[in-house]
């Protein structure tokens, strides 16, 4: 494998692995959609099994440590505005709330297991070029080291400090100093 070979695998690499973390942070993302949706369906579901004949007070956080005080007059059971898609909201009986609340849970779980295949299958790839990047890199470097380094043929002289002197110039040049891991490339290459 070539020198651009070996780069236009790095690089394959490494988009794959941006891919991946994208599709991990969307994972987190539904999971914590999901969560928010579990709960509030139990709370609706909770709500549309109790006594609707008597009054209920409730207490209703909407965040940055506000509560809201609510009272069901009884009667029947309560309401709550849902959001019906499209930015259209609509009043619902608490029990049919919780119902679209479960329903979008299992839109969301179908959405959740094909980003868990996306990431597995990313995974696959990314192990699978690391191991083409990492083989042809081993042989690359192999191959460099077995063949021998081109020398100018040294003369002779008479005095052999000199011939030795001479030999230790000539093979400098041709030793190549390299970064921390020598000669070998890295995926970062």
């Amino acid at each position: 494998m070539e020198q651009t070979e070996l780069e236009q695998t790095a690089r394959l690499v490494e988009m794959n692995r941006e891919r991946y973390h994208e599709v991990q942070e969307r994972v987190e993302q539904v999971l914590n959609v999901l969560g928010e949706h579990d709960v509030t369906a139990t709370i609706l579901e909770t709500l549309s099994n109790k006594n609707h004949d008597s009054e209920m007070n409730m207490h209703v956080s909407i965040g940055a440590g506000v509560t809201l005080s609510c009272k069901h007059p009884g009667g029947g059971e309560g309401t709550a505005i849902i959001d019906l898609g499209s930015g259209i909201f609509g009043e619902r009986t608490w029990s049919d709330a919780a119902s679209v609340t479960r329903e979008r849970m299992e839109e969301l779980g179908s959405l959740l297991e094909n980003l868990q295949s996306q990431s597995k299958q990313l995974e696959t790839t990314i192990s699978s070029l690391a191991k083409t990047f990492t083989q042809a890199a081993v042989a690359q470097h192999e191959e460099q080291e077995s063949t021998p380094p081109l020398e100018q043929p040294v003369e002779q002289e008479a005095e052999p400090v000199e011939a030795e002197q001479e030999e230790s110039t000539t093979t400098k040049p041709n030793r190549r100093r390299g970064g921390m891991f020598g000669n070998q490339l890295t995926l970062d290459d």
